[in-house]
């Protein structure tokens, strides 16, 4: 197969980016060395996670023929991994806010990968805020710097001086105290092909009738406590959602800190994930959890990730989990059905 999906139309590429995101995997690379013990070396992105769930995705019947692209062209269901996860990079208990990340894993997908270290599954990676604050490859290397080599506080006055202040807002904004990872909402909060002429974010809305409730005491597991509770008696369904790019100057490839508004481009329903009642809380599902790499480098090419922040973390995930399962002396797993 011939690739002809070429993303050079839609990118904007600085000069300097791939200093930026070396120097950056250099950076995440030595805190994940200084932070774990071989052996038990956690991710440097969403290290804690909630729950690893079964699922399946079912794509929509009778879509018109414009959503028909790559994983959409024909009605199907896969099954699927998801891993729910607190976002901050030092794993912490539940009841501090945060972001919620959810990962999508789907298997038995055919089709030539944009990354070919998984040959059978196609990613999509999520987060519970419509954008993501620090939006350029540039300004996370920046964030991430000064929060490692300096602290947290040389980062606020750097960014306050420095009129990034609102991105500060923005991140402190989007922390919260969600009931639980199955009631809310997710965005992918960074542009993705779909097809050779087109440009889409993803989005998934919760749709089940059980929700969940805040304890009366937050608790350091509360929101696995809340999703357990949840998949004890009852399924857990989401709407899944594409929006596609209108206006590349309202809506921009290479700043994820733009939210794309629904008044310009409204989102629309291509599959349904469900989320059978199971039981999850197990060594063996932990262990897989760990085992397992989420990318949005994982795609078919149709769907391939685009934009700064989609290169710098297809790089750095790919060689950060390489590093990570090599100094833990696991194995690369690609997981099958």
């Amino acid at each position: 197969m011939k690739n002809t999906y070429s993303p050079t139309k839609f990118e904007s590429i600085p000069a300097d980016e791939a200093s930026v995101i070396q120097s950056m995997q250099n950076l995440l690379q030595g805190k994940m060395d200084r932070s774990y013990e071989k052996g038990n070396t956690k991710r440097d992105a969403h290290p804690k996670h909630l729950a690893l769930l079964k699922a399946e995705f079912e794509i929509a019947s009778n879509l018109p023929e414009e959503l028909k692209v790559g994983l959409f062209q024909k009605e199907k269901t896969y099954s699927a991994w998801i891993r729910v996860s607190n976002a901050s990079g030092t794993p912490q208990p539940d009841k501090k806010k945060d972001f919620r990340g959810f990962a999508i894993k789907l298997m038995g997908v055919d089709g030539e990968k944009y990354l070919k270290e998984e040959k059978q599954t196609q990613d999509f990676v999520l987060m519970s805020h419509p954008t993501m604050p620090l939006g350029t490859a540039k300004l996370f290397h920046d964030a991430v710097y000064y929060a490692l080599k300096w602290n947290p506080l040389v980062l606020l006055l750097n960014f306050t001086l420095t009129g990034k202040g609102h991105i500060l807002k923005e991140l402190n904004k989007g922390k919260k105290n969600h009931t639980s990872p199955l009631d809310i909402r997710y965005w992918s909060t960074t542009p993705y092909l779909f097809g050779e002429n087109q440009v889409v974010k993803y989005s998934l809305v919760p749709t089940s009738s059980n929700k969940s409730s805040l304890p009366n005491e937050l608790t350091d597991t509360y929101l696995t406590d809340n999703i357990e509770k949840h998949l004890r008696e009852h399924d857990a369904t989401f709407d899944f959602l594409v929006q596609f790019q209108k206006d590349p100057l309202l809506m921009p490839v290479e700043d994820a800190a733009v939210e794309w508004k629904e008044t310009d481009s409204p989102f629309i329903k291509v599959a349904t994930l469900k989320i059978p009642q199971q039981t999850f809380r197990t060594k063996e599902r932990d262990e897989l959890a760990e085992e397992m790499s989420f990318s949005p480098g994982h795609a078919l090419l149709e769907h391939q990730p685009i934009g700064g922040i989609n290169r710098a973390r297809v790089e750095i995930y790919k060689n950060l989990s390489k590093f990570r399962h090599v100094r833990d002396n696991r194995k690369m797993l690609e997981p099958k059905d």
